[in-house]
């Protein structure tokens, strides 16, 4: 496979995760306009925790760097509490 292909590939992917993120930020929004309705807090430690340990577990099956792969999902987390006006 040649750099070119390989950078192709990465794009593909760049465009999946962004994607998937769209769709992840959709379903926050739809969870938020819920909550509220329901008068339920917006904001789940408890939930946002199990999110973390998770995706810890999966860094680590994939050999990727837990602590990285956390603060990158935190961010994610940080960017959905903004789309669904909890900040």
């Amino acid at each position: 496979m040649s750099v070119k292909e390989w950078r192709a590939e990465i794009d593909q992917l760049d465009q999946t995760i962004i994607e998937a993120l769209g769709k992840r930020v959709t379903l926050a929004r739809q969870i938020a306009r819920v909550k509220k309705e329901q008068r339920l807090p917006i904001l789940d430690e408890t939930r946002e925790e199990e999110i973390r340990s998770g995706v810890k577990k999966l860094a680590k099956a994939h050999g990727l760097s837990p602590l990285i792969v956390v603060e990158i999902i935190q961010m994610i987390l940080d960017y959905s509490r903004i789309e669904m006006g909890a900040v």
